[in-house]
């Protein structure tokens, strides 16, 4: 599912920064894409928060887009009415609180099985 592109002051203080992003949602059947279209403000609403809290720095390589693209997954399956594991975003932005990989991974498959959007693809991805 295309979604219009969007463009969102990022969270840089030292100047004023912004992206412009064009994202297309992975999806597996036509009823999910119906879905999408009826909750579309409120994911465009949690993703463009999720995008707002990220500073240029964090989205200009590429462990930062692929970070990005999980949490536009999650915030967009959110605004769906999805039940989100969020747990394993915070633990990986905390050093201190690393537990076994091996857990770790077995938590996202989980997760990514759940939830209705299985993949985020970028069409552009602009930060100026």
């Amino acid at each position: 599912v295309p979604m219009d592109p969007f463009t969102v002051n990022l969270a840089d203080r030292e100047a004023e920064r912004f992206a412009q992003i064009g994202i297309t949602l992975e999806i597996d059947d036509g009823k999910t894409g119906d879905q999408i279209k009826a909750f579309m403000p409120a994911i465009r609403n949690n993703i463009l928060m999720a995008m707002a809290d990220r500073t240029a720095g964090e989205l200009m390589g590429r462990d930062g887009k692929a970070k990005l693209a999980e949490k536009v997954r999650k915030e967009a399956s959110k605004a769906m009415g999805y039940e989100v594991d969020d747990e394993d975003e915070e633990e990986a932005e905390d050093p201190a609180a690393k537990p076994d990989p091996k857990a770790k991974k077995k938590k996202k498959k989980k997760a990514a099985a759940e939830l209705p959007i299985k993949a985020v693809h970028f069409s552009n991805f602009i930060i100026q």
